[in-house]
């Protein structure tokens, strides 16, 4: 029967500070859930886009990307560009989904070789490149990666496939 009484007295003190201290927990429980749930409301309505990002290589150099990142996130490769060709230039390859945020980009790419350049002499090379990132609106999930002759990077977000940087079917009009 020991049990039981003990079982009584720590049943009876649970009992007494519930009634005395009931409201004020479940105050603090309803506070919590109400502050969620104006930041999720201040976050959807007010805040900034956040969520996955797709990546859109667009390559204008004469040696093939083996695969790029964007401050961690792996994007595709691309072929090497050819000037003769009027079909080689736009958007490449995507790769999806991934957050991608801040002020800064850090943009590392590998480059590889056509057979003739490696006949030449050249070998696989990283580049890197820091720079400011483009403000992302809300709506924008696809941000385009163009690189160009002389270890240019431009980044550009956009609502849809097309690059800021290209003419688009709107555009063209």
């Amino acid at each position: 029967m020991g049990f039981f009484k003990s079982y009584d007295k720590v049943d009876n003190a649970v009992n007494r500070g519930y009634a005395h201290w009931g409201k004020w927990i479940w105050g603090s429980l309803l506070a919590v859930v109400l502050a969620y749930g104006g930041w999720l409301i201040w976050a959807s309505i007010w805040g900034p886009p956040t969520g996955g990002v797709t990546l859109i290589i667009h390559s204008e150099i004469d040696r093939p990307i083996l695969g790029f990142s964007v401050n961690g996130v792996a994007g595709a490769n691309a072929s090497a560009y050819n000037k003769n060709n009027p079909y080689g230039k736009g958007a490449g390859k995507t790769t999806c989904c991934g957050s991608i945020s801040g002020k800064t980009a850090e943009v590392i790419w590998m480059l590889s070789t056509t057979r003739a350049q490696y006949d030449a002499g050249l070998r696989k090379e990283t580049r890197r490149v820091v720079m400011p990132l483009p403000e992302r609106k809300w709506g924008e999930n696809d941000l385009h990666v163009h690189f160009l002759p002389g270890d240019k990077v431009l980044l550009g977000w956009s609502d849809n496939a097309w690059s800021p940087y290209e003419k688009g079917p709107e555009k063209m009009k």
